[in-house]
This record gives C-alpha cells, sequence and structure tokens, in this order.
C-alpha cells in the first residue's frame, strides 16, 4: 500500500493524494479513469476530484466527459509554501496583537514548598521591571540577595522591611535590627510584591512553607498596605527615637505595649492576633515556671 504522508503533511487527505498522485503519473484523465486508476470509489471521487480543483492543485477541461489534469508539482509546491509563510505571518500579527493587550489575569496560586517558594520569588524578581519590594527575614533575603542585586543593577528600586539587622548596596532598608527576633514570632513570613501588580505571600515554619502567589488586585493592595504601615511604624518609632540602634524583642514588644496605651489600642484591637497571642502565651508559661 502506497504511503502518501508526504501530501497529507501539507494538508490532503489520503485520497487526495491519491487522485493527484494518479494525475501526475497519467496527465489527463476523465472521472472513470481516475477512480479506477486510483482506486478511489467512483461515489467518491467527483467529490475529492472537485476539492482538488478547488485548492489549485488540478485544471478541470470542459468536455463530454469532462477531463483533469494536474498542477505541475513544482508549482504546486511553490504555492503551497507562500501560502503556508503568508498564513504564519497572518496568525504571529494576530496572536501578537493578543499577547500585548492589558492582562486580564487574575489567579490565585498555592505553592508549597519551600525550594518552589524560592524559584517562584526568583522568577518575579528577575521580571521585575521598576520596582520590588519584599518583607522579609535575614534568612529569606539571604538566598535572594544574588537576585536583587542583579535588579539593582538593572535599575529596579527595591525597598526592604524586616525586623532584623540586614545590608544591601543599593536597596532602601527598613529595619528594627532586633537582634532576636525569633524570639517573636510563631511563622517567618515573606511578603514580595514586584512591580505592584503581582505579589507571593506566605509562611515558613521551618522546611515546610505554603505561599500564596497573586495577581489579584484586592490581595495585592492588601499585601501592599501592610507593608506600607509596617514601614510607617518603623520610621514613626525611630523618629520618637524609641528603639536604640540594636535592640531584642523584649524590649520591642515593650516599646508596642506603651504606644497601644498612648494611643488607647487595647488587646482587642489588636491587628495581628497571631502575634500578640504568641507573646502572651509566652508571658503566662513564663509565669508559671516562676510559680513551680
Amino acid at each position: 500500500m502506497e504511503n502518501f504522508e508526504f501530501l497529507t503533511n501539507l494538508g490532503f487527505s489520503v485520497n487526495e493524494a491519491k487522485v493527484y498522485v494518479t494525475l501526475l503519473r497519467h496527465r489527463v484523465l476523465n472521472g472513470y479513469e481516475i477512480a479506477k486508476l486510483s482506486g478511489v470509489a467512483r461515489s467518491l471521487v467527483y467529490d475529492v476530484i472537485n476539492r482538488l480543483v478547488a485548492k489549485g492543485a488540478v485544471i478541470k477541461i470542459d468536455g463530454e466527459p469532462n477531463f483533469y489534469k494536474p498542477v505541475e508539482y513544482s508549482a504546486l509546491l511553490d504555492r503551497l509554501r507562500e501560502d503556508s509563510v503568508r498564513n504564519i505571518d497572518a496568525a504571529r500579527e494576530a496572536l501578537a496583537g493578543i499577547v500585548s493587550q492589558p492582562a486580564e489575569d487574575d489567579y490565585v496560586v498555592n505553592i508549597v514548598g519551600v525550594e518552589k517558594c524560592i524559584a517562584r520569588a526568583k522568577e518575579m524578581i528577575s521580571c521585575a521591571n521598576a520596582e520590588i519590594s519584599l518583607s522579609a527575614w535575614r534568612g529569606a533575603v539571604e538566598v535572594l540577595r544574588g537576585d536583587l542585586a542583579a535588579a539593582i543593577e538593572r535599575g529596579v528600586k527595591v525597598y526592604i522591611f524586616t525586623f532584623e539587622d540586614i545590608a544591601l548596596p543599593g536597596a532602601t532598608i527598613f529595619s528594627y535590627r532586633i537582634s532576636d527576633v525569633q524570639t517573636l514570632f510563631p511563622y517567618r513570613r515573606t511578603t514580595l510584591i514586584t512591580d505592584g501588580g503581582e505579589c507571593l505571600v506566605g509562611e515558613q515554619d521551618g522546611g515546610h512553607g505554603v505561599f500564596i502567589n497573586t495577581r489579584n488586585h484586592a490581595i495585592v493592595s492588601l499585601a501592599t498596605d501592610e507593608m506600607v504601615l509596617n514601614i510607617f511604624w518603623q520610621k514613626f518609632i525611630e523618629s520618637e527615637g524609641l528603639l536604640p540602634a540594636e535592640t531584642t524583642g523584649a524590649r520591642f514588644m515593650s516599646v508596642i505595649a506603651r504606644l497601644a496605651g498612648r494611643l488607647n489600642i487595647n488587646e482587642n484591637m489588636t491587628k495581628n492576633f497571631m502575634v500578640y497571642n504568641f507573646q502572651r502565651g509566652k508571658e503566662n508559661d513564663e509565669k508559671g515556671c516562676g510559680k513551680t
């Protein structure tokens, strides 16, 4: 059985390929002869012939009966190549127009696993064009240091909020410079925002991490607002001279408690219940130990 893949790959059906090859071999044939020599059923052959005429692969010679002859294969292949290039160019232009339209993606993706979270953070940093905002612990900053430095080198503004003492040339850093920050929080949160339109936010507990990656405007805005508020409070505390250049977690919590009283903020109004409940739990444990 003859293989017509060289034509079916160009958009011919198997029957069209059979008819065209038969005409190439015999030059001029009527419908009956084409059916007989090609093996295409007579009930189908005229429909196949008409499709080939429409494709410009076969020429119809009117008569009684009609005869048919093939377009020379070299001319046919040249035209097919031109059509293919033209169609590809048209598709390229149409797809470029689609891609250039504003992205409507509003996805929210859960990323589980520290390595996957780090990989996604690196991708976001490498794609940032104007601005990177990062709230993180020293460990996360060190992992991303090379990527952040490369972003700074290409002109991206980098802002970092942290409770620890961190240095990164070229970045604007807002830090409490707490020496024992691990005593403050029951988790390690990282928030990364790039170009004001995408965020990666989540918590790491030991080797386990669960993060959310999204372009959802509401979530990105919430992450941005939290970072801005953290920076606001850090600058306020710094301007008031409430903390020394280097401090401890206990001293920091003492300042926060005094500010809460000064501003009439009670425990029920505390923004981050997990952190403060963690601190109260530690205090209660310490008091309980003191009684034994």
